[in-house]
């Protein structure tokens, strides 16, 4: 667009960049701060001008500063693998050595060099295979020489040298304190949170903890750790700066959610003391009596009923927060399912159907077809139905007779709607399946049967008396259900959108049947009452 009085053109709203633009807002707002509260350093006024100046220039978009997004990373990368050839499998895994084994990860991540060593990968410089085993392995004896290390120097070295690597008293007692709290399997966790990672085994080491204790849990840490970014730069080496993109879309969002639930959990627990409670009542109280407060009283009275009710529907107990996310899972399962099926009527597989085969294809390996036969015989319906027979003894035995009806009428009903809707289907496996498949694989058996693992485990976890304990136990079946979900994609016996579809549709129907048990339920305890 084109302002012809003054002969200038308009600056296009997309080149426009919000969060460099918040500066010529935030830098005079730090220096009226820093004013009033009579301290401000000679170098403030001249950094707050230049962050202005930054800000409409860049806010503006009269300046473009390129992103990572922007480099061209591919061509940078490709040239690189040409260069290096098979020394890119030493330089990764020193790097991924040096992550933990000379606390090189607290001032460079390693999951950065081990995602570039999976793009060499995936562009066929290097084999994912070979690749996988030297990073775990290098991760692992990483962990172990550090661990070593503190059980030769001990916590008082950290504490004499540690400020020279970024370790200070705070951020040590901090990373104790975790370990403390969830014992062996921080070793695990810890694996995925930066700072933790690059110092739990030096601390576990000096801490006393034993060597039959501490190397199970690193072979699972390290293993993991490399499998997941190996992995990601193998799948995304096309899309690279994609793949950095929704990191960095992920880690914001993420960030978003950390601070809305830590502030949430902050709430409650300031609110836990009566003292508090009280202080917030006087603090409403006062200011219900001001102007502002008597406009948002008289705003608050006519969405007071409606908000009410909404917040009934997401907090625990009668037909609350339980319904309302079992209305939600029944939705997306619903809608999953029905989505696939329109779609698949028109086209003989989905892009994600073409790509998850084609990755199985290149990643075929014998042990994982091995693991994955296991995976299919855990999803089979007499395995699972027999599950849950027992599951619903044990409920009947703790007197959840209720629950134990539920999971057996919800879980046959789901095994006969897959059945009827399986034998309106006709749907060949893969050319290239492991396994002779003769029957339909729309939708798929093993996928609804995954779903029924989860739903096990949340009919059981309430008998278990500590929240972590019920947690972790879904926790673990979720895990478990997405491995058998997994199974047939690996023997390619089965399209994603086979697997989807069947765990969808389960878990749309676990979910209604869940959903009319828990009105009967509140219906008859409130007649009782």
């Amino acid at each position: 667009m084109t302002d012809t009085s003054l002969g200038l053109t308009a600056l296009p709203l997309a080149e426009t960049k919000p969060a460099w633009l918040a500066l010529v807002v935030l830098a005079p707002a730090v220096v009226l701060v820093a004013r009033r509260r009579g301290h401000r350093p000679g170098w403030l006024l001249p950094l707050a001008a230049v962050a202005v100046l930054v800000g409409v220039l860049v806010g503006a978009g009269i300046v473009h500063i390129p992103s990572i997004e922007d480099l061209p990373l591919q061509e940078w990368i490709g040239r690189v693998g040409d260069t290096l050839g098979n020394w890119a499998y030493v330089i990764v895994g020193v790097l991924a050595f040096l992550e933990t084994g000379a606390f090189v990860g607290l001032v460079a991540p390693g999951e950065t060099f081990v995602i570039l060593g999976g793009v060499l990968a995936g562009e066929g410089t290097l084999a994912y295979g070979t690749l996988l085993a030297t990073v775990w392995a290098a991760a692992f004896c990483g962990d172990l020489a550090s661990f070593w290390l503190g059980r030769r120097l001990g916590r008082s070295f950290l504490v004499r040298h540690g400020s020279k690597v970024k370790i200070t008293p705070d951020r040590l007692e901090h990373v104790e304190r975790f370990l403390e709290k969830h014992g062996g399997k921080a070793i695990v966790i810890g694996r995925f949170i930066g700072f933790v990672r690059a110092v739990a085994p030096f601390v576990l080491g000096s801490s006393g903890v034993g060597w039959r204790r501490f190397v199970p849990y690193a072979v699972i840490g390290s293993g993991l750790w490399s499998a997941l970014f190996v992995t990601l730069g193998y799948v995304f080496w096309q899309s690279l700066d994609r793949l950095l993109s929704w990191v960095k879309q992920g880690a914001l969002a993420f960030g978003i959610v950390v601070a809305v639930v830590v502030g949430i959990i902050a709430a409650v627990h300031w609110l836990g003391e009566e003292e508090h409670r009280e202080q917030a009542r006087d603090w409403l109280r006062r200011a219900g009596e001001t102007r502002a407060g008597r406009v948002a009283l008289a705003v608050w009275r006519p969405i007071s009923g409606p908000a009410g009710f909404a917040w009934r529907r997401i907090t625990p107990g009668g037909l609350g927060l339980e319904v309302t996310t079992l209305l939600a899972v029944l939705a997306v399962g619903a809608f999953g399912f029905f989505a696939l099926e329109a779609h698949l009527d028109h086209s003989a597989s989905t892009l994600a159907d073409r790509s998850t085969l084609r990755w199985a294809q290149d990643l075929a390996w014998g042990p994982a077809e091995s693991l994955a036969h296991i995976g299919t015989t855990l999803g089979s319906w007499y395995l699972v139905g027999g599950l849950v027979l027992v599951a619903a003894g044990f409920l009947a035995g703790r007197g959840r007779v209720g629950t134990a009806v539920a999971l057996v009428a919800a879980s046959g009903l789901t095994f006969l709607v897959t059945a009827l809707v399986r034998s309106g289907e006709d749907r060949a496996a893969p050319a290239s399946a492991v396994d002779v498949v003769t029957s339909t694989t729309f939708p798929s058996t093993v996928g609804a049967a995954a779903a029924v693992w989860v739903a096990i485990a949340v009919a059981v976890s309430p008998t278990l008396g500590r929240i972590p304990g019920r947690i972790g136990l879904t926790g673990l079946a979720a895990i478990l259900a997405t491995l058998i979900g997994g199974a047939p994609l690996v023997l390619r016996t089965a399209y994603l959108s086979d697997v989807l579809a069947g765990a969808g549709l389960a878990a749309a129907v676990l979910s209604a049947v869940g959903i009319v048990a828990m009105i009967v339920g509140h219906i008859r305890q409130t007649a009782a009452g």
